[in-house]
């Protein structure tokens, strides 16, 4: 056996490995390119979802939760609104007064009577076309917190929260 029979068989297959090892492969090549779509597409995707669609959740101060206070209750109030002799009509109502400060909250139910004698008066005051979109409900809000405000003496009234309201 020649020695330069046995060299140009092991070179082949030496560079036909090379050539193997060295060649990069369609399907790998593919598997990267498709990661790499997928990958920019979630973070598009994400961009998307928080400054465009949803930009509240990010830097809103309405949408940032801030803990409650103490809160007054008042879980039902029911009226006569005004103007409705035709047709008698009822609105039910509860409420959550949020207070300052626990001093306030102690004030507030002291003065119990003289909070609900003005929610009724406010509310039977009030016409139902006047409460019928979220503008006045919005703008009833501030009435009621304005009226209790009014009658206390130390403390105010932060917030006012609908527990329920019905109109029959």
């Amino acid at each position: 056996m020649n020695s330069s029979e046995l060299t140009p068989d092991l070179t082949d297959e030496t560079h036909g490995r090379r050539n193997r090892l060295v060649k990069p492969r369609p399907h790998r090549r593919l598997v990267g390119i498709i990661l790499f779509t997928l990958t920019v597409q979630v973070f598009i995707s994400y961009a998307l979802i928080t400054r465009v669609l949803f930009p509240e959740a990010q830097g809103d101060p309405r949408s940032a939760k801030s803990p409650i206070g103490n809160v007054f209750l008042i879980p039902e109030l029911v009226v006569n609104p005004a103007g409705e002799e035709a047709r008698p009509r009822y609105l039910r109502c509860g409420f959550g007064l949020e207070v300052s400060d626990q001093q306030t909250l102690e004030e507030i139910e002291q003065r119990r009577p003289q909070v609900l004698d003005a929610l009724i008066r406010l509310l039977s005051a009030k016409r139902l076309v006047e409460l019928d979109s979220p503008e006045e409900i919005e703008r009833l809000r501030a009435q009621i917190r304005d009226q209790v405000n009014s009658r206390m003496i130390a403390g105010e009234v932060t917030n006012v929260y609908l527990t329920d309201f019905v109109v029959q």
